[in-house]
């Protein structure tokens, strides 16, 4: 197991082809596994999965590989694959792989493989289209910067926690307010917009916000809203109903209202409109600058307050109001529980005088950036649970912890 190293691995990887070469250009095993360990963060699942699509192909570095139609005969082959692989999983830690994880890994294995083949030798190979989250690039490379890659990716994976960063986001009166935790410290800040906050957090592991992300354009693009208040119950109205994004690029509200009873067959009340400004910020910022696009995502506190505070058998609303002392004590319990210095950021937001004003806000961004830590760590779960992508390609989800 010694002998097992991960340059090797990244190395040997990034000389050999894909397909045995019958691709139209070249494409390697390691820019696929990189492909694939990109396409499980972007779902927002768990660590180990991440690191299990990145080395799912490992054991080829050692004995090569054949296609599928070939090894599908040769049932010695898999025998030692299958060996070899267990030996590289267990020599960086993923042992006993569950069902569910062996799961998700093979089917974005199997997702990346149809798209290699619709992109490099225009083959459709399976009748069913499979699911994938974000466009991958299948070009041909500098080999060293492939390897390059693959290395930085493991180490991305395997940093230490203390280095990971977590980012919750909510608007506020003076634009928005960005809570940043870490294992052993945090941070708030607030921000005049969008931009400034990606720019200062963007080697942050999660960023999550409560603003509308994915906007519908017809009665056929659905958001999460309808499941979201099945959850919150006798607190579903503070879930605002998302414009269409025609009229968030509307200044004047009654033809805003208008439009919107045009496109999706109701009125808009103004306290959506009020927040059309904020929206049509990031549905700017995110068309200008793609790289964001389903990595910032989409949450509420609301729904996050009632997964964080599960008592076994279904998600717990918190129906104290937020605003209000006791309710702002009751929701910072909860983080509690998560978090270690919720309550020294408690002290932070009853000394400092610009955030006493917003206080909830904070509150909200905190349970955010917990929200984004526990994702991050065990993966994502989504509302609803296959999201559709709105016409630029944004999926329409709200984001909470998977197994918090």
């Amino acid at each position: 197991m010694e002998d097992i190293k991960i340059e090797d691995i990244a190395h040997a990887l990034s000389l050999m082809t894909r397909a045995n070469g019958h691709f139209k250009h070249f494409y390697s095993v390691a820019e696929h596994c990189v492909n694939c360990y990109k396409e499980a963060k972007i779902r927002g699942y768990s660590k180990r999965v991440q690191l299990g699509c990145l080395l799912h192909d490992a054991s080829e570095s050692y004995i090569s590989d054949l296609t599928r139609p070939v090894k599908k005969n040769l049932s010695e082959y898999f025998v030692i694959e299958e060996k070899l692989q267990e030996v590289i999983y267990e020599k960086f830690g993923l042992i006993n792989l569950t069902e569910d994880e062996i799961d998700k890994i093979r089917k974005i294995d199997d997702a990346m493989l149809y798209y290699e083949f619709i992109e490099l030798m225009d083959e459709k190979i399976f009748d069913e289209k499979p699911f994938i989250a974000m466009k991958h690039n299948f070009s041909q490379r500098d080999f060293k910067n492939v390897e390059s890659e693959f290395i930085y990716a493991f180490e991305n994976i395997n940093k230490s926690d203390i280095k990971n960063s977590y980012v919750g986001v909510d608007g506020c009166k003076y634009g928005y307010v960005a809570v940043n935790i870490t294992e052993n410290s945090f941070e708030i800040n607030v921000f005049k917009n969008i931009e400034e906050i990606c720019e200062k957090y963007n080697d942050s592991n999660t960023i999550l916000i409560d603003m509308p992300i994915g906007l519908p354009e017809n009665t056929c693009d659905i958001r999460p809203e309808t499941e979201g208040r099945k959850i919150l119950s006798s607190r579903s109205s503070c879930i605002f109903t998302v414009p269409c994004r025609q009229t968030v690029y509307e200044d004047d509200y009654y033809r805003a209202n208008e439009i919107n009873r045009d496109v999706l067959g109701k009125g808009l009340s103004k306290q959506s409109f009020s927040i059309s400004s904020k929206i049509k910020e990031i549905d700017e910022f995110l068309n200008n600058a793609p790289e964001y696009k389903n990595r910032f995502l989409e949450s509420h506190p609301e729904i996050c307050f009632a997964m964080l505070n599960f008592d076994g058998t279904m998600a717990m609303p918190i129906f104290e109001n937020k605003k209000t002392e006791e309710g702002m004590e009751r929701r910072l319990e909860v983080l509690s529980r998560y978090y270690e210095k919720t309550y020294e950021i408690r002290e932070v937001l009853y000394s400092d005088e610009k955030l006493k004003g917003i206080k909830d806000d904070i509150i909200d961004a905190l349970c955010l950036a917990i929200t984004g830590m526990l994702g991050y760590k065990n993966g994502f779960k989504t509302i609803p649970q296959n999201p559709m992508k709105d016409s630029r390609g944004l999926f329409m989800q709200m984001v909470y912890a998977d197994k918090i």
